[in-house]
């Protein structure tokens, strides 16, 4: 993938703003619109998600998003990037890139899960059962469900043998 798509149409990028953030966060501030759009790149790692959250919590509590709101983004965000982790770079031959993107503009909050994992589009699998007992349920799903309750919207493409999804949430 060449250059850095963004997501918003009404995004225009500014003046790169130097990092005072620790090291391992990665995170790179631009103005748009006044607000920070940031960036985080994972190693294909578990252990790499406290460091996610915080940084999800960081960057929602700089720009004044709700706790609620910042909370519901990260455990959306946790599931979706355990998810690639675990099932889209199983059996990959690597290297494995997997990043979190963060846009926070005046009435949302935009985050983008990027990586170049096997291709699997959460917004067409079926949604599980929860009606039937758990014996009779087929494995999966949950996870999907649980982000879908988390956040507003939902997109996913594949292109350029990247996967991008793509979570909104109101501000609150």
């Amino acid at each position: 993938m060449s250059g850095r798509e963004q997501f918003s149409d009404t995004a225009v990028s500014g003046e790169v703003l130097p990092c005072v953030d620790p090291p391992w966060l990665g995170r790179k501030a631009r103005v748009r619109r006044g607000m920070p759009d940031n960036r985080m790149v994972l190693a294909p790692d578990i252990a790499e998600i406290p460091k996610l959250i915080a940084w999800v919590e960081t960057c929602c509590h700089d720009s004044a998003v709700a706790r609620e709101t910042a909370l519901k983004l990260a455990l959306a965000l946790e599931e979706a990037t355990v998810n690639v982790i675990q099932h889209g770079f199983d059996s990959m031959p690597g290297p494995h890139h997997l990043e979190v993107q963060l846009d926070i503009v005046a009435d949302r909050v935009i985050a983008a899960v990027i990586d170049n994992g096997r291709p699997f589009d959460p917004c067409t699998a079926p949604e599980p059962d929860l009606t039937l007992p758990l014996e009779e349920r087929d494995l999966g799903g949950l996870g999907i469900l649980f982000i879908h309750r988390m956040v507003d919207r939902i997109e996913y493409r594949h292109a350029d043998g990247h996967n991008r999804l793509r979570l909104e949430k109101a501000r609150g």
